[in-house]
């Protein structure tokens, strides 16, 4: 009975030290999605000489690109809320990623990627650059 007692206090101690872990993970899982689908926004318009359009719509994240006269989306549409539990905002609904490699913004969008207090953030700067 000691033995039991002893290891119930010690996951009483610990759990919420587990939580807390747990939610950093997953907000730093997000984030590198977050970064992954910029990544393949820009590998996309750079490839086919075409803009691609990365869309925030808390908590999803998608590529869109031109093929013929409509857009089409690149890859999956990935649901972070589902994935991760975190939510996201966006300081621009979109960013479009020029043929160029550049996006098509004057100033540095930032995306927020939060759950449970915890917070990390995704810049992307006008020249494409990650931050």
């Amino acid at each position: 009975m000691i033995v039991i007692a002893v290891a119930g206090l010690m996951l009483a101690i610990a759990l919420p030290r587990i939580r807390d872990t747990l939610v950093k993970r997953d907000v730093k899982s997000a984030r590198a999605a977050l970064a992954n689908m910029y990544a393949r926004a820009r590998v996309n318009a750079l490839q086919t000489r075409k803009p691609s359009t990365i869309h925030f719509t808390s908590p999803r994240v998608w590529v869109t690109a031109p093929v013929g006269a409509g857009l089409d989306t690149v890859g999956a549409v990935v649901d972070l809320g589902t994935l991760y539990g975190v939510t996201i905002t966006a300081s621009a609904a979109t960013i479009t990623v020029l043929p160029t490699g550049l996006s098509n913004m004057a100033a540095t969008a930032t995306i927020v990627v939060s759950r449970s207090g915890k917070s990390d953030s995704v810049m992307i700067s006008g020249y494409g650059r990650l931050q």
